[in-house]
């Protein structure tokens, strides 16, 4: 089998038909993929939803399971342990994908001998609001440095922008950290840091929603801000784990991490917080220890930020 699409669904009653309607709109066989719906305790009619929308659909491979609420990472940590395709898509329960995708995204797998990841092109849709982002590399080989310093750009920190190998998950004991918000700023570069085989497929497959209540648009929390720290201490942390073959992918998306901490989170607090995670950043001098080598920018803004700890104090 292909491919494993996993469709994590919390609360998305207005949403999921959609998203399983573009996943099953496609001319490949429905042999070579399956659809893994994992309810994350829905407490809407999400899960009617689904179980209906199998219903009329019953020559399509589709599989759902639920379980207790437990957040989105450990939702798709539950769909790599069920998945059984070649290559497994987390594709999120409020996005779609294109019509009739799934036959040449296979083609180009096949043509480009089975990369452990292949990057994607997405669409962002923002009420009736359409916009292509493109990352524009230019070769459609590489490994995943190469992937990382031509294509990390909004929203290409997202799992779902990517096909992996399931076998390349497996192998390398890759999962998402469960009970934080940000995985996938964790999960995304350490996938690339391990991977010398990628591919790039240049046409959008993939459409993005956004919402405005969503992880990235809604409002600052104490537990935000902790938990963007934890992602770069992790990020810093793999640099030594001996499967990482790039360990500048990662110090640089800790940098980048420690820079979101500092300009939308930090930065956008109360004079309390700002005081409590300031201290906490320059007292364990992690993103310093990150500075020798990296780009001139990520050094300027630790900078600001000793500057402005200064003055508050």
């Amino acid at each position: 089998m292909f491919l494993s699409i996993v469709v994590p669904s919390y609360n998305v009653e207005q949403y999921v038909a959609d998203c399983l309607k573009s996943c099953v709109q496609q001319e490949i066989d429905k042999s070579e993929y399956e659809i893994i719906v994992v309810n994350d305790g829905s407490k809407d009619s999400t899960l009617d939803v689904v179980n209906s929308f199998v219903e009329k659909n019953t020559t399509a491979n589709i599989r759902v399971v639920s379980q207790e609420n437990r957040g989105l990472s450990a939702t798709r940590n539950r769909g790599i342990t069920l998945a059984q395709g070649d290559y497994i898509w987390f594709v999120d329960s409020d996005d779609w994908i294109m019509e009739n995708s799934l036959l040449s995204l296979f083609e180009h797998v096949q043509s480009h001998h089975q990369p452990d990841i292949v990057a994607l092109n997405t669409i962002l849709r923002k009420e009736t609001e359409e916009t292509a982002i493109i990352r524009n590399l230019p070769s459609d080989s590489g490994d995943g440095k190469y992937i990382y310093d031509h294509s990390y750009i909004f929203p290409y920190s997202g799992a779902p922008f990517y096909l992996i190998k399931r076998d390349f998950l497996l192998r390398n004991e890759l999962k998402f950290m469960e009970g934080i918000y940000f995985e996938d700023c964790l999960f995304t570069p350490t996938v690339l840091s391990m991977t010398r085989k990628c591919s790039y497929y240049a046409k959008p497959v993939y459409i993005y929603r956004m919402r405005e209540n969503s992880i990235t648009t809604s409002s600052i929390s104490e537990k935000k801000l902790y938990d963007s720290l934890t992602v770069a201490e992790e990020l810093k942390r793999k640099m030594e784990d001996e499967r990482t073959l790039y360990k500048d992918v990662l110090k640089d998306a800790a940098c980048r991490t420690y820079e979101v901490l500092f300009r939308y989170y930090i930065l956008k607090s109360d004079r309390d917080m700002q005081k409590k995670f300031l201290g906490i950043v320059n007292a364990n001098d992690n993103w310093k220890s990150l500075l020798k080598g990296v780009r001139f920018k990520h050094k300027i803004y630790y900078f600001i930020m000793r500057v402005y700890s200064v003055f508050r104090g």
